[in-house]
């Protein structure tokens, strides 16, 4: 995850900017975990009832268990924490990855590309490491409906071994992966395609660039074309619950923002509702919190500092993409070191915010075209 504080600074200013397009500070902070006992929301996307333990189904008649095994979480990070920094260690990941997709039934491809060759890197004189992603798809019944994106990075900065960042991402999307491949080899199939997609390069490069295999993914017209929504992970896994452990920029303009770490971020643009709506019916429903941050398109000029992980090639290409993370070293004191390792994690936190992702990707993936 190669972000600064410029970046969560960046998010905190639109906070304010929101006030002023009615969008109150407590509500974001608020709203979207309802008090105990509270009625949550009831209609998907699509307009089927969505039940408190169950994501929304194909049919009122057939409703479909998505809930996520927080053992298979951990073993997914466990057999990635290592270091994934070289293209050595990259392929010990990334065959890892690919097992795992071939035993949920899918059919990995690799994109292989070069950032020099593409122009998405930025040159300083320096020789650029080709990347390779990984993609794979589970196809819709409705030719019409599009598909969805969920995407995380694989690799790491040098020697750590990114239990957070990023594997409790990676780990995420092999979870989704399996349940949803598992309701379509029953015979629930999604309206729209998932189109599961591990990047290269988000963290790593000689000139100080990064994002390259998220530019590359989005350079391709065949790897972008229907597609109508993307989810971009980006440390999914870390939380802290003691009063004052979540930290902020200096001089932030705001008051009364969580001052423990146990909720998860949504960012995306004002306009993309259907996104945004789908981390909040969840988060009715379940720990851990979701903290939305809706900003207004018109700002993101002003912020270029928000264009900083793998969601901002989307955003380039007007694809409605909302960025999900635990906020990252205002949090995690192990961000970017050699103690980023899985007993580090909060195993609560990230079954919880796994189970987020996974009922929002189910309900977009039920959304009518």
């Amino acid at each position: 995850m190669r972000k600064s504080s410029r970046l969560f600074f960046a998010i905190a200013l639109l906070i304010t900017i929101a006030i002023a397009w009615d969008n109150p500070v407590n509500r974001l902070t608020d709203a979207f975990m309802p008090p105990s006992g509270a009625p949550s929301a009831a209609r998907s996307l699509s307009g089927l009832d969505i039940d408190s333990d169950i994501s929304p189904a194909l049919s009122p008649q057939d409703r479909l268990d998505f809930r996520v095994d927080e053992a298979r979480l951990m073993a997914h990070v466990a057999a990635l924490a290592q270091p994934r920094y070289s293209t050595s260690e990259k392929a010990v990941a990334s065959s890892y990855i690919t097992a795992r997709l071939i035993d949920y039934g899918l059919t990995p491809v690799q994109q292989r590309y070069d950032p020099a060759a593409s122009g998405s890197a930025q040159q300083s004189g320096s020789a650029q490491q080709s990347g390779m992603n990984i993609i794979a798809e589970l196809p819709g019944s409705d030719p019409n409906a599009g598909a969805i994106v969920l995407g995380a990075h694989y690799d790491t900065v040098a020697a750590s071994p990114g239990a957070d960042d990023n594997g409790s991402a990676i780990a995420t999307l092999l979870e989704t992966a399996r349940l949803l491949s598992q309701q379509a080899a029953a015979g629930n199939r999604s309206l729209a395609t998932l189109k599961l997609v591990f990047f290269d390069q988000e963290e790593h490069q000689s000139d100080g660039s990064g994002l390259l295999g998220s530019l590359a993914f989005t350079q391709d017209a065949d790897n972008i074309a229907g597609v109508k929504g993307a989810v971009i992970l980006d440390m999914v896994g870390y939380a802290c619950h003691a009063e004052g452990c979540q930290t902020y920029p200096l001089r932030l303009p705001l008051q009364d923002l969580p001052e423990t770490g146990d909720f998860l971020a949504v960012l995306g643009l004002q306009s993309q509702s259907d996104l945004i709506d789908a981390f909040m019916r969840s988060a009715g429903r379940s720990e851990p919190r979701v903290l939305s941050l809706p900003i207004p398109e018109p700002t993101l000029r002003l912020f270029p500092d928000l264009l900083r992980s793998d969601h901002a090639p989307f955003w380039e290409k007007d694809i409605p993409t909302l960025f999900v993370s635990d906020t990252a070293n205002f949090r995690n004191p192990y961000y970017h070191t050699p103690q980023d390792t899985p007993d580090t994690l909060d195993l609560p936190f990230l079954k919880g915010s796994a189970q987020h992702i996974v009922n929002a990707i189910a309900t977009l993936l039920q959304a009518n075209p």
